[in-house]
Formats: structure tokens, sequence, C-alpha cells
């Protein structure tokens, strides 16, 4: 059996014993059944048919108002996602690097990089990919905080295992802010751009928008998504500082970073379970699921299965190029995946270019945290001196 606070604190460890042994193990503080081994893990994410994403039981329904776009299935989430989908293709990906995601990551360097010294997580990291993301979205400055402050207390909830309800009726509070995206929603609602949100309302549609049951339930989710690609340049970071070697090579060759931003998210992706729930008495890795269980299928052992990687505990941004489960698999594959490695890219990118000499500040530790959703902890760093931006 394993504890919530062990794969809290560490879980690589514990996902090593239980793959070992117990490959589908019961975790009663959660009453889920935790799933580690790659093939198992694998079959949950793509069996739509004995297991579903929908959860009936989960706070996100009320936090976000309705059902996001990861609790849906069949045409309610087809439809949905398609609206969007397009919004993520490559050549559109690398418009929104250049004309939006590098602007944006110079002018918060230009704001904290003077100083000689950061935690880099809550003060480079997050708000460059979060004005970003945002922005790619439709929305202004003011939003992209909110949603910012959305997406911090949604990962305390997802990683409120004991179900304190202090943590629930805060993040409440938090979210019933939303005056500024439904009023964005409104105005696109009458005046249509090309924005990811007009999107939303308007693709595929006949006979008027998508109703707000339909967009602001699955907005309000999505702020998630605009604090993670902060995470993945975090622990990109603290792989390359925990490689001196191969953070040499990145240095002297930043086309690099997009191989270390890749194995950084099988090596240590933010999201490090996604739940599903069984739709009738499955067996799996040997044990009997009832129908109804809630599954939590553990990408982040997947990622580490020595059945599928060589050496997989080692951060290896030479490493050979395959598939892994860093976005999931299936229907429910993260569409922004794209923009989200792209964001975090960047943000690296920068970070280098200008300071190229930054490391960890003297007595400097790494502190992940977090099961579900694991956040790589603060990043105290010092550097030299600024350098001048690129004109």
């Amino acid at each position: 059996m394993v504890t919530i606070a062990e794969l809290e604190s560490d879980p690589y460890p514990a996902y090593a014993r239980l793959r070992r042994g117990e490959p589908v193990s019961w975790a009663p503080e959660v009453r889920q059944w935790l799933v580690t081994g790659w093939h198992d893990v694998h079959t949950v994410l793509t069996d739509t048919e004995r297991f579903t994403t929908e959860q009936p039981a989960s706070p996100m329904h009320g936090l976000c108002g309705g059902a996001p776009m990861l609790f849906r299935e069949g045409k309610s989430h087809q439809d949905v996602r398609e609206a969007f989908r397009h919004d993520y293709d490559a050549h559109r990906v690398t418009d929104y690097v250049d004309t939006v995601a590098r602007p944006v990551a110079h002018r918060v360097a230009d704001e904290v990089f003077p100083a000689g010294c950061a935690e880099l997580a809550a003060d480079y990291f997050e708000p460059v990919t979060a004005i970003a993301v945002a922005t790619h979205l439709g929305v202004d400055l003011e939003v992209a905080d909110t949603l910012r402050r959305w997406g911090r207390v949604l990962t305390e909830v997802a990683n409120n295992f004991g179900r304190d309800p202090a943590v629930d009726a805060g993040a409440a509070e938090v979210m019933a802010d939303d005056t500024g995206l439904t009023a964005v929603v409104r105005r696109l609602r009458e005046q249509p751009d090309g924005s990811v949100i007009s999107h939303l309302l308007h693709a595929n549609r006949r006979g008027g928008p998508r109703p707000d049951a339909d967009v602001l339930p699955v907005l309000k989710h999505l702020a998630l998504s605009v604090v993670e690609p902060g995470w993945l340049a975090g622990w990109t970071l603290v792989a390359l500082w925990s490689a001196p070697d191969q953070l040499a090579a990145v240095r002297a060759d930043r086309s690099l970073l997009g191989a270390a931003v890749y194995e950084a998210l099988r090596w240590s992706a933010p999201v490090g379970v996604l739940g599903r729930r069984t739709t009738r008495a499955v067996t799996l890795g040997g044990r009997e699921i009832p129908a109804g269980d809630m599954v939590a299928a553990a990408i982040a052992s997947a990622n580490r299965d020595e059945a599928e990687f060589t050496d997989p505990d080692r951060f290896d941004l030479r490493r050979d190029v395959r598939r892994h489960l860093g976005f999931g698999v299936g229907p429910h594959d993260c569409p922004a995946y794209p923009l989200v490695t792209a964001a975090a890219r960047t943000a690296l990118d920068v970070l280098l270019e200008r300071m190229p000499a930054v490391r960890p500040a003297p007595g400097w530790s790494a502190a992940p945290h977090g099961w579900k959703l694991r956040l790589p902890g603060p990043l105290d760093a010092v550097w030299d001196g600024a350098a001048k931006r690129a004109s």
C-alpha cells in the first residue's frame, strides 16, 4: 500500500515499487485504484468503453459552473474539442511564438532580470506563459491575471486529497469572480473575431453560438492550461540544473531546448495523474475493479516504466524520441500540447538568451510537491548581469 504523503513528496520510488509488485493497487486515502504500469495506463486512457472521463462527484463541476471539456464524453466532448482544435495547428503555433510568446517573454524579462536574482517560477515562467497563453485565447491582461489565479486555486483543489472544505470554499470564492471573462464571451457572441474563445462560441455551429453551459465551464477549467506551461518550463530548468553537461549543451545550442522540454515532460510532467471511472466491472493488472470505481492513471509512473524506457529515472535530452504520455493519449489527449511546449520552450529560450549564466541561488535545493498535479517548487536563481535585449 502507498500513502498520499509518499506520493506528494516523491512518487517515483513508490511507483517503481508498485510497478514491480502491485501495478494496480487500491489507494484507500483517496478511494481510487492506482494504475502504474505503461500498458495498463495506456489501456485506461484509450479504452473509452470501459473507462470514462465523466466524474459527476468531482468538485470541478461546481467550481467551473458545469462540465469542463475534460469530463465530457461522446458528441458533447467532440463538439467542443473540434471548435478550437485547429487553433493549435503547427503553423498557428509558430506564428504565436513569433508574435505573442517571445515578445511577452522579453517584456517580463525587462522587468525581472535587472535585479540580478529572482524566484523564476513565480516571477518569470508563470507570468510569461500565463500572459502568452491567455492572449492566444483572446483576453486582455486583466482577464489573464484572473485565469492565472483560477489556475492556482484549481491546482489546490485537484491536490486536495483530504477534501478539506476550506480549500474548496476558498476556491469557489475565487472562481465566482468571473465578470471579466463573461464580458469577453458576451462581446464575442455579437462580434466574432479570430480568437480561440470566438471559435469556441461559433465554430461548426448552425442556429447561433454555443450556450454558456458549453463555453464558460470549459474556459474556466482551461485556466489550468494557462499556468501549466510555466511549470513545464520550471521542470525543464530543474532537470537541466541537475545535469550540468546537458545544461552546457543547451547553452551552446539552444535548438536543443525542444528536446529538453519534451524529455522533461517524460521525466517529470506537470500532470502526474489522470482520472477515469469504470463503466463496468473490469479486470486490470490482475485486479478486479468494480463498476463505478475511480481509477488514477499515473502517467508519471508510466513514463518511467523500465519496460518502455532505458534508464528511465535519468533526464536525457538526447534520448531516442518516442511517444510518452506527458499529454495523455486517446480521444482526451491534450489538444493544446503544441502551444504548451512552445510557450515553455520560448520562455526558456529568452531566459538563456538574456541570462546565459543563470544558475541556482546559493543554498537552493529542489522542492517539488503535488501528486495529481506536480509543481517544481520555488526556483531561486541568480545571474551576473542582464544581457541587452536583442534588437
